[in-house]
């Protein structure tokens, strides 16, 4: 017999409580949803619309890792995380801007599969997910190892289709093109920024179908370490693009330590040589890195 997550779990009930309280104050036009996500999610399934002043609840049906909650803005974005053994509750202090999103993620204590989940959290429109049950599907050996048998036949099928990799494999696949140009730029850090990195140089790549910029980031001696949490691209008139991938050739950097950053975007339609802003932020949300000159 299944018992209601209500009584399973006494704070998710004062929670939501004082989440219902809040939607008839005044202000609280935003209608309040509850749903389930099934792990693995799909992408659309893994983002949470959060508001600012909205309390958002989202319990488990398995143990979480002790204090293993990570948020990105912590700090600067919300006015309460609460964490339990099954559940994890926020409320923002301000809304997110168009576009913006803070992840944020989790590790299951049980060590089966999957072990973490992710969440994009973005700003809501009309609906404020402000219940989310989340059921986890554990995976047995053996149906992993039949994921794993399909996924290498399809990497051996794209070797076959681009080559042995390298320029010939990217010929091949239609990477490079003949309108592909390369530009290194110096990109300009405000004085006072506290992010605790610093920038080496920087190059910008781009096509008629795809643009990438490759930063070499170094961490200060005497600062913490930093792992990348999100990256925003604007043009100088302040128009988004659309950041495609984002990834660095490390998981953090230890003071002292230099690493790669990468971000993919969309074909390009901004002015060739127009500098653009890049805003980096650490997971924690609380050591931006804001960079202009951009060119790419």
């Amino acid at each position: 017999m299944r018992v209601n997550t209500l009584y399973r779990f006494p704070l998710l009930a004062v929670l939501l409580a004082s989440a219902a309280a809040a939607q008839s104050q005044p202000g609280g036009e935003r209608k309040l949803r509850q749903r389930t996500v099934t792990l693995p999610a799909a992408e659309e399934d893994a983002t949470v619309r959060v508001a600012r002043g909205k309390l958002t609840t989202l319990t488990f049906d398995a143990a979480l890792v002790p204090k293993g909650v990570q948020i990105a803005g912590r700090e600067t974005h919300f006015e309460r995380v609460d964490e339990d053994e099954r559940l994890v509750s926020f409320k923002p202090k301000v809304d997110l801007a168009p576009g913006e999103r803070l992840l944020l993620a989790v590790r299951f204590a049980d060590g089966a599969a999957p072990l973490e989940a992710t969440f994009a959290l973005v700003a809501a429109d009309e609906e404020v997910d402000a219940s989310v049950e989340v059921v986890r599907r554990t995976r047995r050996t053996e149906a992993l190892e039949v994921e794993l048998r399909e996924l290498k036949a399809k990497y051996e099928a794209l070797q076959d289709r681009s080559g042995e990799g390298g320029p010939e494999g990217m010929v091949l696949s239609g990477w490079l093109t003949k309108d592909i140009s390369a530009r290194r730029f110096d990109a300009r850090v405000p004085a006072d920024n506290a992010s605790g990195l610093k920038v080496e140089d920087g190059v910008g790549y781009r096509t008629g179908k795809w643009a990438l910029v490759v930063v070499r980031l170094r961490c200060l001696p005497a600062a913490r370490r930093w792992a990348l949490g999100e990256a925003r691209l604007t043009s100088a008139r302040g128009a988004p693009v659309k950041v495609l991938s984002v990834r660095m050739d490390r998981p953090q950097l230890a003071p002292g330590e230099e690493g790669l950053l990468l971000v993919r975007t969309e074909a390009p339609w901004w002015t060739l040589g127009e500098e653009l802003r890049l805003e980096l932020k650490d997971k924690e949300g609380s050591r931006p890195l804001p960079l202009s000159g951009v060119v790419f």
